[in-house]
């Protein structure tokens, strides 16, 4: 029923759209009537097409000219609104940040006209804004000082009282997203009173709804299908099919919380027909799979499965993902209880596989409201910048000012001089005295501002090192994340399924069914542990205690038993693995580094080479260097991901010619080690053709 919640609170973010008093309709040009000389016509037209963002032209243009106008008539007012109708024209394009800049400087310019309505309106769209950053307490905290102002405010005109139930519907619906229902109950009852006295069944509706699915949580079904119904019948009177859609989906979820299928069944069946007649595709699919949801529990599975089924193609088509996720766990509980486990292994697989999917997104998501955390920090220490630089700019007038009245006091010193001459003589010398005084302390002044104009320097250059470490640390951990989220789960995820198959079926398996689980779960368990090998060598690598151990080492021992390792690997694949290293040579290396970095380029090799072709295995000495390639002629490797293969952070991963995964931690071990011993790697490759890989080594060596 997850869908049907989300689904219901779709509806109080429409209605809350809606109760801000802006039109969704476009509006194509601007009428004759309007007359651009009047500052209200300005309010008119850009309150009526600032939500529509085909119209954002039009919008700015509106606005540009009304601050052009109001800047002639000298008239404040108006340019402080032209101003906050940019602020809602960036939130309602959904740029935040700029919207949230912009409110918070309208605000003071308000309280400046003592404009109490719009003060209200700003703290109300600030806290609008937090609510689209999920930062609760911020929304809790600006309507309630939207509330306050209103509270203060004796005036009953319309507007007011108008704004006054539109922010006790944001208090409402904060706490509803909070989970305080009863407090949604209690403040609710004046909210109702006021929007039915001043007749704002738009408002009225919305809380309504609010409170409905508050008294759905707390358990108290009869007075939430009061409340819908009573919502229900106001969409009727506005003719507004498209929320009385909604509606019926509120109760089919109703009914369903208390297990009353045949109501249910009814109110999702109203809903989907009304979905299908406004064209609101992903209203008519949770409708269908809440149609679904019922013929599951009433037993009526074959007709469930169907719907589910249609339903995901469909939701595929349109990228509705999380129908798409849900359907496939509600066909895995349907198979599971016809005991058709493969099939519920199988769509358990697939949910298990695009939530992962759409959880790195939300990973993504989130470390992009990180950045934008991190922009606003690099904004307050621009700012305090700023204020390093206008204290600098005071200290050279007090300094200019001291110099002034230095030079003052010298012209009054030279006056005295000329009009007493000799017999002043003593005191025009303390006077020069004074001024030399003055002038050291000046220069102690220039030698403080100096050092400050280094220091703000030194901050700014360790500002961009820590953007650069802190931009790579996101990048390394969002890896890791995926990494252990996803490539090392989902082996395991094949083990307990396969091995589940293989405990409760074991007696009706063949003996070949039996070795092909066994040898599944074995390959499983292989890929776990080179996966573990590969994260220990890698943190290994990046902490500061790996041991290196340069010895003598012989390479073609090093590459020989590189080779047994894998040639299990190849034979199954049936790879020809070709050493062409037909002598000794022997380099001075750390032998563990060296054999890891073989091992991971010849597997590289497998992974990517068709059945029956090979991996070439060989070395020379140039330039006092060990250069080691090892090619095969595999798929090979586009040109536009030919930089991102020794990065850990790259997020490029590709699959063998036999659907096998990697981590993209192979290449970039690799890459450590070599650097480690001071020598360089890279590829070559021709798509479709093959790749070579190279490193060099630099050390003296001996045949």
């Amino acid at each position: 029923m997850n869908r049907i919640l989300q689904i219901a609170n779709i509806l109080i973010i429409a209605l809350t759209c809606s109760v801000l008093g802006f039109s969704q309709k476009p509006y194509a040009q601007l009428p004759d009537t309007f007359n651009r000389s009047n500052p209200s016509h300005f309010y008119t037209y850009i309150k009526k097409i600032i939500s529509d963002n085909k119209q954002s032209e039009l919008v700015i243009q509106l606005i540009d000219e009304g601050v052009k106008l109001a800047k002639e008539k000298h008239n404040d007012s108006m340019l402080v609104m032209m101003n906050y109708f940019l602020a809602d024209y960036y939130f309602y394009r959904e740029e935040y940040p700029k919207a949230l800049d912009t409110y918070q400087e309208v605000l003071p310019k308000f309280e400046q006209l003592c404009d109490t309505l719009m003060i209200a309106r700003v703290y109300c769209s600030i806290g609008l804004v937090y609510g689209y950053h999920n930062d609760e307490n911020g929304v809790l905290e600006y309507m309630l000082k939207a509330n306050e102002i209103l509270t203060k405010t004796p005036s009953k005109k319309r507007l007011i009282e108008q704004e006054r139930v539109i922010v006790k519907s944001n208090i409402i619906n904060h706490y509803h997203k909070t989970h305080n229902y009863e407090k949604v109950i209690r403040l609710a009852s004046t909210a109702l009173a006021k929007a039915r006295e001043i007749g704002d069944s738009t408002r009225l509706a919305s809380i309504l709804n609010t409170v409905a699915l508050s008294y759905k949580n707390l358990g108290q079904t009869d007075n939430a299908l009061e409340m819908f119904n009573e919502a229900g019948k106001i969409f009727d009177k506005q003719n507004n099919t498209f929320h009385k859609a909604f509606t019926y989906i509120n109760i089919g979820g109703l009914y369903d919380y208390i297990h009353k299928n045949d109501s249910t069944l009814k109110y999702y069946t109203l809903a989907l027909n009304t979905f299908k007649e406004v064209g609101y595709a992903y209203g008519e699919l949770t409708a269908l799979t809440g149609i679904a949801e019922v013929y599951a529990i009433t037993n009526q599975r074959n007709e469930a499965s169907k719907i589910f089924i249609s339903s995901i193609e469909r939701a595929k088509e349109l990228g509705f993902s999380d129908i798409v996720i849900d359907s496939y766990a509600d066909l895995a509980d349907i198979e599971y209880k016809n005991k058709n486990f493969q099939k519920a292994y199988e769509y358990q697989q697939k949910h298990y596989e695009l939530r992962d999917s759409v959880s790195s997104f939300e990973k993504e998501k989130k470390l992009a409201e990180l950045q934008t955390q991190y922009e606003t920090v690099q904004k307050e220490n621009e700012i305090n910048l700023l204020k390093s630089e206008k204290l600098i700019h005071e200290n050279e007038l007090r300094r200019n000012k001291l110099f002034s009245w230095t030079a003052f006091v010298v012209i009054f010193f030279l006056l005295v001089f000329i009009y007493v001459g000799i017999i002043f003589l003593n005191q025009n010398k303390k006077a020069n005295e004074l001024l030399t005084e003055k002038n050291n302390q000046i220069e102690a002044k220039n030698r403080q501002l100096s050092e400050l104009n280094l220091k703000v320097m030194e901050i700014n250059k360790n500002l961009k090192k820590s953007e650069t470490a802190l931009t790579l640390a996101n990048n390394t951990k969002n890896r890791f994340f995926s990494i252990l989220g996803h490539d090392l789960r989902n082996p395991f995820h094949s083990i307990m399924g396969q091995s589940y198959l293989l405990s409760k079926s074991y007696d009706q398996l063949s003996v070949e069914e039996r070795k092909k689980y066994a040898q599944d779960i074995y390959q499983s368990c292989e890929k776990v542990n080179r996966l573990l090998d590969n994260l220990l060598e890698w943190i290994r690598t990046q902490s500061e205690g790996i041991v290196f151990n340069p010895q003598l080492t012989d390479f073609k021992q090093v590459v020989q038993e590189s080779i047994a390792v894998l040639k299990s690997n190849a034979d199954e694949k049936s790879i020809n693995i070709v050493n062409k290293i037909n002598h000794k040579i022997q380099i001075t290396a750390d032998y563990t580094m060296l054999e890891t970095i073989v091992r991971n380029l010849i597997a590289n090799g497998i992974k990517f080479t068709p059945p029956g072709g090979e991996v070439i295995i060989s070395a020379q000495i140039q330039n006092l260097h060990l250069i080691v390639g090892i090619s095969d002629n595999g798929v090979g490797i586009a040109p536009e991901n030919m930089d991102k293969l020794f990065l850990v952070d790259s997020n490029f991963k590709t699959h063998g010619t036999n659907n096998e995964r990697g981590t993209g931690l192979g290449l970039a071990i690799c890459k450590e080690l070599v650097s480690i011993h001071h020598g360089k790697i890279w590829a070559e490759s021709v798509p479709g053709k093959g790749s070579v890989f190279h490193f060099s080594i630099p050390a003296p060596l001996t045949r």
